[in-house]
């Protein structure tokens, strides 16, 4: 028969006032991974009712090991002794798996509070040279550039919030919810997008910061300075970011294009090898080295098919008659001699 374990019980958990069988129970009944997820929910609900405990997690573990090393066991067996001869006692083998488990279950429990964002959000992320593509719970679709990372709400997601955070390079399609209920995508960059439900993609890299608006209608909120600004924008619709946070509005004829990523592809327009190298240090970890400044400023036009890094640099060298060497994780592109 499954252990079943109520929100009192876990509350009570929490608290440190459930009994050392409840603490078991618990234990058991956690190692379910469909368990874990009502654990962390009640935690949250069990926080959000107790907001003055603040947990010192190091000065809790350190006088949890305190008694764990003072802490008089059970004894199975004791050796009667002279006055002032030490008494030898025998630890019974099922108190210690117990003590054991209780040590690691205060730990995690613990560490959880420490670590509450690793609660809270889930938080998916792709490597060098992937991409990703996740079905968020309202349906929404995210597709991850290389090494790029989102953070959803782990509980409430679509009924409370739908707000995301975005590190790297992402593609949006949002599904609209009858409760018109906004989505937002925020980033560490001083701006973030509202919409209601809409295709687009966002880039949050420090040298190409910019949103482009492929279909639906999006609200740009960004700070200028001391200023907050807001700007409403339509399909087609190219923003960009300078150094100094500044912000550029164009009209771009092919949105898609910014995101031929998802399909292998890199279109270049008039693309300089510079900017090439930071695409190369940005989704593949790679420095490209350009030792003649006057070839780091050729530019190069066209689309190229391209699954690794190696195949990219291999098509555009082919392509503009140039060379290339690669040791570790740097290529050095020189001109054909």
């Amino acid at each position: 028969m499954k252990t079943q374990v109520s929100k009192e019980t876990l509350f009570n958990y929490f608290a440190g006032r459930a009994t050392a069988l409840q603490k078991q129970a618990i234990d058991e009944w956690a190692k379910d991974p469909i368990n874990r997820e009502v654990f962390f929910e009640c935690l949250v609900a069990w926080e959000s009712q107790n907001s003055q405990f603040m947990a010192d997690d190091r000065k809790a573990l350190e006088r949890h090991r305190q008694r764990m090393l003072d802490q008089q066991p059970e004894t199975a067996t004791s050796q009667l002794s002279a006055p002032g001869e030490p008494i030898t006692h025998w630890l019974n083998p099922g108190r210690l798996r117990w003590m054991i488990a209780a040590s690691i279950s205060l730990i995690v429990l613990l560490g959880g509070l420490f670590f509450k964002d690793d609660l809270l959000y889930t938080t998916y992320s792709t490597a060098y040279g992937e991409t990703r593509t996740v079905k968020l719970a309202d349906g929404s679709q995210v597709t991850l550039n290389a090494n790029s990372s989102l953070r959803v709400p782990r509980f409430g997601f679509g009924q409370k919030t739908r707000e995301v955070v975005l590190l790297g390079e992402a593609d949006f399609s949002i599904k609209h919810l009858p409760n018109h209920q906004r989505f937002v995508v925020q980033t560490h960059n001083n701006f973030e997008v509202v919409v209601l439900g809409t295709e687009f993609l966002v880039n949050t890299r420090e040298k190409a910061k910019k949103v482009v608006l492929n279909k639906g209608k999006v609200q740009l909120l960004y700070q200028e300075g001391e200023t907050s600004k807001q700007l409403m924008m339509k399909p087609g619709n190219l923003v960009t970011f300078d150094q100094t946070g500044r912000v550029s509005l164009k009209q771009t004829p092919n949105p898609q294009e910014f995101t031929s990523w998802k399909e292998h592809r890199f279109v270049f327009d008039g693309t300089t090898l510079a900017e090439i190298g930071t695409l190369f240090k940005e989704n593949y970890g790679i420095d490209l080295k350009i030792p003649d400044k006057t070839l780091a400023q050729w530019t190069i036009s066209g689309a190229f098919k391209a699954y690794s890094a190696e195949e990219l640099i291999e098509t555009i060298t082919s392509a503009s008659n140039l060379t290339y060497r690669q040791q570790g994780d740097t290529i050095v592109v020189t001109q054909n001699q």
